[in-house]
């Protein structure tokens, strides 16, 4: 009996188990960790669109359109209504940059800062939530190689 080799394109070919997929199990994650985020904000009436841009204002208030996009990872088209929303209901304000007059640095306002300062923990709490029966070294090391893994496909964008 001729035993056939297997090659590398005929591993190619063979179906893939979702249940080992890392890009499925992550996208699968992804969707849950959302979904329980934006129950819990929702409760607060914030969009988890706006969570998203809060938390990067939060960290670099003053950012640009373009640079919040760029964060966020959405197309600048898009992050527009989302700002547009956000300064609707007084999550932020756009102000005119010194440097350049055509551009706008988005600032959060008062609401915002308390809005997001009250919401951290229950961010926390659903990292908590999904992370629960790993240990901190675990976790720790989940996302390091995540961070791995986002850092080699930043290099397949370019």
């Amino acid at each position: 009996m001729v035993r056939k080799r297997n090659t590398s394109a005929q591993q190619n070919h063979e179906p893939l188990d979702l249940d080992q997929s890392t890009g499925h199990l992550i996208r699968i994650a992804h969707r849950l960790f959302q979904q329980a985020l934006q129950a819990r904000l929702a409760e607060h009436g914030v969009k988890l669109s706006h969570w998203h841009c809060l938390r990067y204002l939060m960290d670099e208030d003053g950012l640009t359109q373009k640079e919040l996009s760029k964060r966020v990872r959405v197309k600048e088209s898009t992050i527009v209504a989302v700002i547009q929303e956000m300064e609707h209901i007084g999550l932020i304000k756009r102000i005119r940059t010194p440097l350049d007059r055509r551009k706008y640095a988005l600032s959060l306002t008062a609401k915002a800062k308390r809005i997001t300062r009250n919401l951290l923990p229950i961010a926390r709490e659903v990292n908590k939530k999904g992370t629960k029966n790993m240990t901190a070294k675990e976790t720790k090391l989940f996302n390091s190689m995540t961070q791995n893994i986002i850092d080699n496909l930043n290099d397949t964008q370019s």
